[in-house]
């Protein structure tokens, strides 16, 4: 399976300190250079590289095509809408908590998943343990990340009773 991120995915699980633990999945993560070296921030690009990340440069007709779709979907930036032009492109899926970019992903009939459905993952592949799992999940919310409650809540009472 091949992902194409945005940089809010990678801020959380770095927030979570599950970053090593996402690369275990069977998954290629791909993310477009404008989010790696633009909107990362907090997260050390070079050791996302280093963990595995493959950085996908867009071409002259894809930065028009990010300018055509921010006409039509203006609440993604630009940069998030690099993400979709990519997965649209290569025929990926989209993980993002960005909910404009969520929705301009369903309205362009791209699956999108969220960090969520990566921590899902983790603990369904046995990557992670799922009290694991859980403090992470505490550490994205507790930094700031806008996650549904009730998602959140189920998750953690599956996984340690919290």
């Amino acid at each position: 399976m091949i992902c194409v991120t945005d940089a809010n995915v990678w801020i959380d699980l770095h927030n979570a300190d599950l970053l090593d633990a996402a690369f275990k999945l069977e998954v290629t993560w791909v993310t477009p250079d404008i989010v790696l070296h633009g909107e990362v921030g907090s997260v050390d690009s070079d050791l996302l590289v280093d963990l595995g990340l493959e950085v996908r440069s867009l071409s002259g007709t894809e930065l028009n095509r990010i300018m055509d779709l921010n006409a039509q979907h203006p609440s993604p930036s630009p940069t998030d809408l690099s993400t979709l032009v990519v997965a649209r492109e290569d025929d990926r899926i989209v993980v993002t908590g960005d909910g404009p970019l969520r929705r301009a992903c369903d309205a362009e009939g791209i699956d999108v998943h969220g960090v969520l459905w990566v921590l899902d993952r983790l603990v369904e592949r046995e990557v992670v343990a799922p009290s694991r799992a859980a403090a992470g999940l505490r550490s994205m919310v507790e930094q700031g990340s806008r996650l549904p409650e009730r998602a959140v809540n189920r998750r953690l009472r599956q996984w340690d009773g919290g």
